[in-house]
């Protein structure tokens, strides 16, 4: 879909985490030119605390300043955390938190959705990556920053939120009411295509203290049903650890080959991450990664590798193209501060900030151009899709076909795709859905037909 808080910051800012570095920060000796505008700065501030019309909050004053030294770097990434932010934060690490479930990003002074969580509100609601968020229970983005935006998303399982997005190629914006839950991710779940013999690995996020553990499970339970081939969808993944990244690379990739390089200051290498020779390894087996626009960071890193050495096709559309680190420095009072120290590199030497992963096969998924969104909120006028859904209660090929008759005859003129889409969300049953529909989702179905074509 055109469209990475998560999702409230319901959805954790694409971070990606090299480590959690527990120590005091040293500042260097200042500067002649930090001297001058220090002075300025306490000249200002005694002038607002002696001689401004109003009482100075003085809380208010030093936090928005560090903000504020922080925002003229320019760096979505590179933040403030106050208390309960940095508590959240390390809350989301550990795979649970509290919100409406959408990773976000703040770019060109908006808050922009990286992509939504699997099972979580934002993503059942319909909300998109690219999407931007201009509104929070009716307060204007356009005069908050990144932190106090994911305030206003974030509360208290049950309650709601009410989220105005705008979304490429939609004039009008669009309206979204989400319930808060306390997001628990599943990150890993797995399938067998059986008459393939191909099997499927789903990665939501490259967090959690068990994922990598997980992961190999299922990646073992695969190889015992004798799959032949083996998917990696990393769609609707931003990232996360970095670590966790390069970790999961090494288990398809031969001993000694560079997984992925960090650059700081000035381009100067700081590490690299090389492919070892243990632990069970799956070198051999033919491979294919699913990305798309909302798959990031260490999703990058992971498809980065694959591709470079030719370990596996990467098929899908262009990835979000997130290519820094972050570290995040805890400070005193319980707060910390999040900076792009780095920047990473595929074993290639490209960087992909701003660029993204460029598939080896390129596939969109079902997604409506702008004609279906015309008919759509026709048919929504209309209360359409509840009428025909009474009428035709149950999924399969007639009833289908009956359904877009039905549609043509009231000159609702959806393409094909989309209208079994909309038709089959709303009349299968919940237990019926199934994360590998191959029906609905035609870059999965690629996926296996080049791994199953191999058998």
């Amino acid at each position: 879909m055109k469209s990475k808080e998560r999702f409230a910051w319901a959805g954790l800012v694409l971070i990606l985490f090299t480590t959690l570095v527990f120590r005091p920060v040293h500042a260097k000796a200042v500067s002649e030119t930090a001297e001058k505008y220090l002075q300025l700065f306490h000249e200002v501030f005694g002038l607002m605390q002696n001689g401004y019309v109003e009482t100075v909050d003085e809380e208010k004053v030093f936090l928005g300043a560090i903000k504020g030294m922080l925002g003229s770097l320019g760096d979505p990434h590179s933040s403030f955390l106050e208390e309960e932010e940095y508590r959240q934060m390390r809350e989301e690490t550990r795979g649970s938190f509290g919100g409406v479930g959408m990773e976000v990003a703040y770019t060109d002074g908006a808050i922009v959705v990286v992509s939504p969580i699997e099972d979580t509100p934002a993503m059942k609601a319909g909300i998109l990556p690219q999407d931007r968020i201009i509104e929070i229970d009716g307060k204007s983005t356009a005069n908050l920053g990144y932190a106090e935006g994911i305030k206003l998303m974030r509360g208290k399982p049950g309650s709601s939120v009410s989220i105005k997005v705008e979304r490429k190629n939609i004039k009008e914006p669009l309206q979204f009411t989400l319930v808060r839950e306390n997001i628990k991710i599943r990150y890993v779940r797995s399938y067998f295509f059986e008459k393939e013999k191909v099997g499927y690995l789903r990665l939501n996020q490259f967090m959690g203290e068990n994922t990598l553990e997980e992961f190999k499970k299922h990646l073992k339970l695969l190889a015992d049903k004798k799959s032949e081939g083996l998917i990696v969808d990393l769609r609707m993944n931003p990232g996360g650890l970095l670590p966790l990244s390069v970790a999961l690379s090494d288990i398809f990739l031969p001993e000694g080959l560079d997984i992925v390089s960090v650059r700081g200051r000035g381009g100067e290498l700081a590490d690299v991450s090389k492919s070892t020779g243990k632990g069970d390894k799956y070198t051999s087996i033919p491979l294919v990664v699913l990305i798309n626009e909302g798959s990031a960071s260490a999703s990058e890193i992971f498809a980065g590798a694959i591709q470079d050495h030719k370990r596996g096709k990467i098929v899908g559309v262009t990835s979000f193209g997130k290519g820094s680190v972050q570290i995040v420095y805890p400070l005193s009072f319980g707060m910390a501060v999040k900076l792009t120290v780095q920047k990473y590199y595929t074993p290639s030497g490209k960087s992909l900030h701003g660029k993204g992963i460029q598939p080896d096969v390129i596939v969109k998924g079902i997604e409506p151009n702008e004609d279906d969104r015309f008919y759509l909120r026709k048919m929504s006028e209309k209360k359409l899709l509840d009428q025909l859904a009474s009428k035709y209660p149950d999924y399969n090929e007639q009833n289908f076909l009956n359904f877009e008759k039905a549609l043509k005859e009231q000159g609702i003129k959806l393409s094909s795709d989309v209208a079994r889409a909309v038709f089959k969300n709303k009349t299968q049953a919940e237990k019926d859905r199934s994360m590998t529909d191959l029906e609905l989702d035609p870059q999965l179905k690629k996926a296996v037909d080049l791994l199953s074509s191999k058998s």
